[in-house]
């Protein structure tokens, strides 16, 4: 998915084609934008129709992706924070993020820690800010591994 050159209604509609469950944020934020996503992460969907026909009305939002209803863990690696990759399966679907990565994997659990390590959030119930959006400093996050998550093993 070359993400850079989609627009946000393209990169969201992609993702719940996945069947991943997708809803919008404020733009430039990591809040849901309660217009639409009334219950936060809650009001997320796979419907594509639905998506795309939010992402074109309003073209500057933020995408996230509920990570639990999507099937899917997310590692969030925040190099600010001292979060590293070292160790970690990163033969997985990746996002590159304004100061790190997330690390989507197949969700094989019901229950996750919060915290994996220093710098390495565990985001299950919840959401992430995906590809497709604009961080607070400026940078897109973007898809760098376009691939099938990975099942997450064990050891988180």
């Amino acid at each position: 998915m070359k993400t850079m050159e989609m627009s946000t209604a393209q990169i969201a509609t992609a993702f719940a084609e996945r069947g991943w469950y997708v809803m919008p944020c404020y733009p430039q934020q990591k809040t849901p934008f309660f217009p639409i996503a009334v219950n936060g992460y809650k009001s997320a969907s796979n419907d594509p129709a639905k998506v795309s026909k939010w992402f074109e009305r309003s073209k500057l939002l933020n995408i996230a992706i509920a990570c639990a209803p999507s099937g899917l863990v997310v590692l969030d690696v925040d190099y600010r924070n001292g979060g590293s990759t070292d160790g970690l399966n990163t033969d997985t679907f990746t996002v590159e993020t304004g100061d790190g990565v997330h690390l989507y994997y197949k969700a094989t659990d019901l229950a996750y820690p919060g915290k994996l390590r220093q710098g390495i959030d565990v985001k299950f119930n919840g959401y992430v800010v995906t590809a497709g959006s604009l961080h607070e400093n400026g940078k897109f996050y973007e898809v760098v591994k376009d691939i099938e998550p990975a099942p997450l093993m064990g050891w988180c």
